[in-house]
């Protein structure tokens, strides 16, 4: 079932990302890289890095305005 995650399902040092004006990602930090994570539809699913080009994502302005964007993406 889809969830909208919190703030307090990530680690410290999670950078929450907007792909393309509706896709939410997370960049989740691990011991020797960034993992990405697609929230759209609220559940995480692997995202592939090279799929990203400079300019067809930006960081959310807030998880606030990231998680709006995962609870969009469940209702529509």
């Amino acid at each position: 079932m889809p969830t909208i995650p919190t703030q307090h399902d990530f680690p410290a040092g999670t950078a929450f990302v907007i792909k393309e004006f509706d896709v939410p990602l997370a960049c989740v930090p691990r011991a020797d890289a960034c993992e990405w994570v697609n929230w759209f539809g609220g559940a995480p699913r692997p995202y592939p890095a090279a799929s990203l080009t400079v300019d067809n994502n930006w960081p959310a302005a807030s998880f606030e305005e990231w998680a709006a964007l995962v609870k969009a993406s469940i209702t529509t």
